[in-house]
C-alpha cells in the first residue's frame, strides 16, 4: 500500500444541492433555490486529483475546496439571478450568512 497511498476524505456542500431526493422534498416544502450538482462534481474532482499521501484525512467543504483553487466565483452553480447568500443552506454546515455574521462580529 506504501506505493500506491489511498486517501480518505470527506466532502460537504455548504448550502442544498438540486437532487432528486431534494426535488422530492420540494413538492412538499418551500425549500427555496439551491445550487447545481455540478459543485459537488468540480470540489470532488479536486480532492480526487490531488496528492494521496498529503491529502487524506479532511473534512472538505465544497465552496472552500474550489476557493483553495482559485475559484471564488460561484454563481454559475446557482439559478439564474440568485445570490450566494440566498441559496438555502445546508443543514449540518454553516451557511455563508451565519460565517459572514462570525466574521462581523467575532469571537463571543
Amino acid at each position: 500500500m506504501a506505493e500506491n497511498p489511498v486517501a480518505a476524505n470527506t466532502l460537504w456542500p455548504r448550502t442544498a444541492i438540486d437532487t432528486a431526493a431534494m426535488a422530492e422534498f420540494k413538492s412538499h416544502l418551500d425549500i427555496g433555490s439551491l445550487r447545481s450538482p455540478e459543485i459537488m462534481a468540480d470540489a470532488a474532482y479536486l480532492i480526487l486529483t490531488s496528492d494521496a499521501k498529503t491529502v487524506t484525512g479532511n473534512f472538505f467543504v465544497d465552496d472552500e475546496v474550489l476557493a483553495a483553487h482559485g475559484v471564488v466565483d460561484l454563481s454559475r452553480y446557482n439559478p439564474p439571478g440568485v445570490a450566494d447568500i440566498d441559496i438555502t443552506p445546508d443543514l449540518f454546515v454553516p451557511s455563508l450568512l451565519e460565517l459572514s455574521w462570525k466574521r462581523e462580529l467575532g469571537p463571543f
